[in-house]
């Protein structure tokens, strides 16, 4: 489908659309240009070909995905509690598709999007700090297009079958984000919690939790109330923080 840059433009409530053909990243994009972009800008690229995810990871994109950042930022003395922020960005993504019609949505802590029990997507946030200002970059990537599994090591799905319009996805999604952040600083991660526990794909599954030197395995106990992950492990359990370690189903 093709990207109107008039059309979502206008349906901007705040920031500015910048759309390119290829880019190495829009994260990058908005992490280089974000002190001098208006609050709640977004970046699109149909290609892009250096994308990121987690851990310094390659993003696969083909043609036809959707690679997607929005620029955010806040004034240093606002009190802010960042870890969840993944989370819930992965449930306006979900509410967004959803709005679209897809069906069989699950969430992987702490921000993979999954469809039919495989990865469907993914979310990056990244920060970039000055003396008055946290500026957030919030990376989405989701597979739109038919993708080649032997290129990525881990089962992985696609949206093709759905008729997604990607400019009112765009929209609705760009919509969603920028009412939440605008929010988060009053409501926090708790208005959220309840509702990530309905996506948790790994929720009383068995799982390995890969830290920078150790893994621990054991019956994943979904997370508390401050987006962390318990970890069951007989009768003890452990608590994982996001942004330290990686997940994967036994």
């Amino acid at each position: 489908m093709t990207l109107s840059a008039s059309l979502i433009q206008s349906q901007l409530t705040q920031g500015e659309l910048y759309l390119f053909d290829e880019l190495d990243s829009t994260n990058e994009y908005l992490v280089t240009h974000c002190k001098n972009l208006p609050k709640g800008s977004i970046c699109i690229a149909k290609t892009q070909t250096a994308g990121r995810g987690r851990r310094g990871r390659n993003w696969v994109a083909p043609v036809g995905n959707l690679n997607y950042s929005l620029s955010w930022h806040y004034p240093r003395k606002v009190h802010l509690v960042l870890p969840p922020l993944s989370l819930i960005v992965g449930l306006m993504v979900i509410e967004s598709l959803q709005q679209q019609g897809v069906k069989d949505l699950s969430i992987k802590w702490p921000n993979d999007i999954y469809h039919q029990g495989k990865k469907a997507g993914g979310i990056l946030i990244e920060l970039n700090t000055t003396p008055s200002h946290l500026h957030l970059v919030m990376g989405i990537g989701l597979n739109l297009a038919p993708i080649n599994e032997s290129s990525i090591d881990q089962p992985v799905s696609d949206l093709s079958q759905y008729q997604v319009d990607l400019n009112q996805l765009i929209i609705y999604l760009t919509a969603k984000l920028q009412k939440m952040l605008t929010d988060y600083p009053q409501t926090g991660f708790q208005p959220y919690y309840a509702m990530w526990q309905s996506y948790d794909l790994f929720f009383q599954q068995e799982v390995s939790v890969i830290t920078e030197s150790l893994v621990y395995s054991g019956i994943s106990q979904g997370i508390n109330e401050q987006g962390e992950l318990l970890l069951q492990q007989q009768n003890q359990i452990k608590h994982f923080a996001i942004g330290e370690v990686s997940l994967r189903k036994v």
